[in-house]
């Protein structure tokens, strides 16, 4: 990969000229003011306001997925589709896990019948990451081999930025401007490490699913949801028509669901698929680990750990499998 520096001195510079032509969506600080109390992702004008010390808690695909997101409307019999005008937009920050997670999401929704509104978006993004030298208490990246997607990486380097580029499209923009100096071999191996210290012990994970220990985290688990939604990977979603009294005039709307929910299975005649915790504990982990690979060939989960972070109860789903025998 091209290899560029930038002059931390010059990031200033750098911002304020992206901001001109773009939207810029970056980490920022807990806002007590909104009872936010964990970094986020927020659209900003700022450059003060960038925040990289720890990863957002909240995943960025809440940019890519709205909710209550009108898919189409009808007025009798003339439909018109929503399809959303998307300005440029940066995303700056992401880890690894997080760029990971896009990728998942792009070989669902832009395959061959690529969805539009996610696609929308996704043309009008360029994704800017930022490499983590050491993961939290709870991220366990290291465990999958996750892969380079990203538009451009980012890497501390004393007083400069090691800049990679991963795509055209991120070629382009660092072209356009003269405040990045080419400089092969600037980024070694040693800069892409990423210390962690929990480990997931991945297996193979098909005869193990009638296990007695998957009851210690369904136990625990209080259908809360909380680890999908939090879950830079998941998205799975519900349509919901809303129509007028008249029945002619109406909307239909999609909203980011959690097969943690026991009414996600729901079918006509109120019969329910997963009725019981166990079997929707369980489904979320093998969907993480096995059925996405079988499926895509590459593992779903990307190891941020958010999903134990936000955990009301704090279930260790990865103590869990490294005690399967």
């Amino acid at each position: 990969m091209q290899q560029f520096a930038l002059k931390k001195t010059d990031f200033e510079k750098f911002f304020n000229d992206t901001i001109k032509n773009y939207e810029f969506i970056s980490t920022v600080k807990e806002n007590k003011s909104k009872n936010i109390n964990r970094p986020y992702f927020k659209k900003i004008t700022d450059q003060n306001d960038i925040y990289l010390k720890k990863k957002s808690y909240f995943p960025v695909k809440n940019f890519f997925f709205h909710k209550d997101e009108t898919i189409f409307e009808f007025d009798k019999d003339k439909l018109k589709e929503t399809i959303p005008k998307v300005d440029p937009t940066v995303y700056f920050g992401l880890r690894r896990c997080d760029l990971n997670g896009i990728w998942h999401q792009d070989i669902v929704f832009l395959g061959e019948n690529a969805d539009p509104y996610y696609k929308a978006r996704r043309d009008a993004s360029l994704l800017i990451g930022y490499h983590c030298k050491e993961g939290d208490d709870y991220c366990f990246c290291n465990s999958f081999p996750l892969t380079d997607f990203f538009d451009l990486m980012f890497y501390e380097k004393e007083d400069y930025y090691g800049i990679e580029i991963g795509s055209k499209k991120g070629e382009e923009f660092i072209r356009s401007s003269k405040l990045f100096k080419e400089k092969k071999g600037f980024i070694t191996e040693n800069d892409k490490k990423i210390k962690n210290s929990k480990k997931l012990n991945t297996l193979e994970m098909k005869k193990h699913y009638h296990d007695k220990i998957w009851k210690k985290g369904s136990d625990k688990c209080v259908s809360c949801g909380a680890c999908n939604f939090l879950c830079p990977n998941c998205h799975c979603f519900d349509f919901k028509d809303e129509v007028d009294f008249s029945l002619t005039k109406g909307k239909r709307v999609r909203n980011p669901a959690s097969c943690q929910l026991r009414s996600f299975t729901r079918v006509a005649g109120d019969h329910i698929f997963r009725d019981s915790r166990l079997a929707r504990f369980k489904h979320r982990i093998y969907h993480q680990i096995q059925y996405f690979k079988d499926r895509h060939n590459v593992i779903f989960c990307t190891g941020c750990g958010r999903c134990i972070e936000g955990c009301p109860n704090k279930i260790d789903w990865v103590d869990i499998i490294n005690k399967i025998r």
